[in-house]
């Protein structure tokens, strides 16, 4: 009965996200399209029927030494998402279920851009040498950076640097029960204390940051066309890659709502699981607000913001840790 109950949550709690995630893009453009003034898409073509579009795709082999496991890459995304609420919802198992545990998927997800960037290159770079007018260049045969290895150089200073504040306000709510265990902060409310609100400040900074969204699409900025290392080369793949971007944002609220609320999702009581993922809602429902009054930035503003950042999560961490 207990396995039963455990094999229930690791699908049904992940499953339950999905379904609701495949809406949010939907929903996050409706209000960009109506604080602009516009009437906008139905709230199913981006998410709901994006995801069965992709799946229609034709996959192309990209020029790369390992073109399976760049293929691979966004079903691990997936995967990783997946086993970060399933562990939210099965406190218990320690090996995951902690501090080290969070971070370390969170950090998979990510690696997974720089890795599928340097993988594969596009027509655009691969073995088209050019000579190099400019003054002071690397020479005549040199070959110009593709879309996916600039699209990984932004991932991986996005990672660097960017994620900073998001990892330190996760941290937070663990520094009062002396403990990485997740188990320790379920049914104990950590936001509504000063170092608490300080934290969650810094969490969702960091939250805005880890979407890549506006204002911080940098890595798959629209000028590259391809989206970098995310090219629609992937085929039925990017359906994959859509379903990750949607399901992290509802996994990140969700943990959230976990961390600073104690409220984790639990199958054996429905109501946590409405809490929780009310909770996760307001997360992309905030961040589609301030991506409709942003530009895209650039690493000269992405840098001192995520100091910012990172400078009120450690304020938030001393006051944890005092008690305040």
């Amino acid at each position: 009965m207990v396995l039963f109950q455990e094999l229930a949550s690791i699908l049904g709690i992940p499953l339950i996200a999905f379904a609701i995630s495949t809406w949010i893009p939907g929903i996050q453009r409706k209000i960009q399209a109506r604080i602009q003034q516009r009437k906008g898409p139905s709230l199913a073509s981006i998410g709901y029927w994006g995801f069965f579009k992709a799946l229609y795709k034709q996959t192309i082999t990209p020029v790369s030494t390992m073109p399976k496991l760049y293929h691979f890459m966004p079903v691990l995304s997936f995967l990783t998402i997946w086993v970060i609420l399933a562990m939210t919802s099965l406190t218990h198992f320690h090996i995951l279920s902690n501090e080290i545990g969070i971070v370390g998927l969170l950090k998979i997800e990510e690696m997974t851009y720089i890795i599928m960037g340097a993988l594969s290159s596009t027509v655009m770079g691969i073995r088209m040498p050019f000579k190099d007018l400019c003054k002071g260049g690397k020479g005549e045969l040199s070959l110009r950076m593709t879309l996916e290895q600039l699209g990984a150089v932004r991932a991986f200073k996005m990672i660097t640097v960017g994620s900073f504040p998001f990892y330190i306000a996760t941290l937070l709510p663990f520094i009062p029960h002396g403990s990485i265990m997740l188990n320790t902060v379920v049914g104990n409310t950590f936001l509504f204390s000063l170092g608490g609100i300080l934290g969650a400040l810094a969490y969702f900074i960091g939250y805005m940051i880890m979407l890549k969204e506006y204002p911080f699409s940098i890595m798959h900025s629209k000028a590259d066309v391809l989206e970098g290392p995310t090219m629609e080369l992937s085929g039925r793949y990017r359906a994959l890659y859509l379903a990750v971007r949607e399901m992290l944002m509802i996994t990140l609220g969700s943990l959230f709502a976990t961390l600073y609320l104690g409220i984790a999702p639990d199958l054996l009581n429905p109501i946590t699981i409405v809490l929780n993922f009310a909770v996760a809602l307001l997360f992309p429902l905030m961040a589609s607000v301030i991506s409709a009054y942003t530009p895209v930035l650039t690493f000269k503003q992405v840098y001192p913001l995520s100091l910012l950042g990172t400078v009120i999560g450690l304020i938030g961490l001393i006051l944890a840790i005092m008690g305040i």
